[in-house]
């Protein structure tokens, strides 16, 4: 074990409650600020979904679910993590280190969320035009490299800079124009 780094997959189930004991709070300030993480990830989504008008909808709705999946899967690892955190005086060894291996090693939903967020939410902006493209391109293959494991975890870090990034141009050059289309006379509407 390096540091104040989670104990490994094979520490024992004592070694477990006695580090968790020990590193309490500086865990729940951690799991709570990945989960307000990941519910800013979802509202980012939910607005990049909102603001596509060009090109196939779909695909920023894919994003959307990408996002979800994402915080599903970091949810149930931050909630292993905080049980470890808070009960360790009611958990046996057993259960410490079986709840230990599930934080450490349930990752995949994670991985996934953010592979198909990265990937059809680059699809979307380049379509939608929203953000510039080369933006679209970076988060398509950010998202690819979130599907290779041994570099998941850059590939998320990469993604949360790229949304902080795109949040903030978002918000500086507002939402985009939509060109609007002449109203079209009462009387020359078609009845369904």
């Amino acid at each position: 074990m390096n540091g104040n780094s989670t104990p490994d997959d094979n520490a024992t189930g004592q070694h477990v409650i006695q580090w968790y004991t020990t590193h309490h709070n500086q865990q729940i300030l951690s799991d709570v600020l990945v989960g307000l993480a990941m519910f800013f990830l979802v509202v980012f989504a939910a607005t990049l979904t909102r603001h596509i008008r060009r090109g196939d909808r779909w695909i920023a709705t894919g994003a959307l679910g990408g996002a979800v999946a994402t915080a599903i899967g970091f949810t149930c690892l931050l909630g292993f993590d905080l049980v470890l955190a808070t009960d360790t005086k009611d958990l046996t060894p057993a259960s410490a280190q079986t709840l230990n291996l599930l934080q450490n090693d349930f990752f995949l939903p994670a991985v996934l969320g953010f592979g198909l967020f990265g990937v059809l939410g680059g699809l979307a902006v380049v379509a939608g035009r929203i953000l510039p493209v080369w933006m679209g391109w970076v988060l398509f293959v950010i998202g690819i490299a979130a599907l290779v494991p041994p570099i998941s975890w850059f590939a998320f870090l990469a993604t949360l800079l790229w949304v902080l990034i795109a949040g903030i141009w978002m918000t500086v050059q507002g939402p985009p124009t939509v060109e609007q289309a002449e109203p079209v006379p009462a009387d020359e509407h078609v009845l369904a």
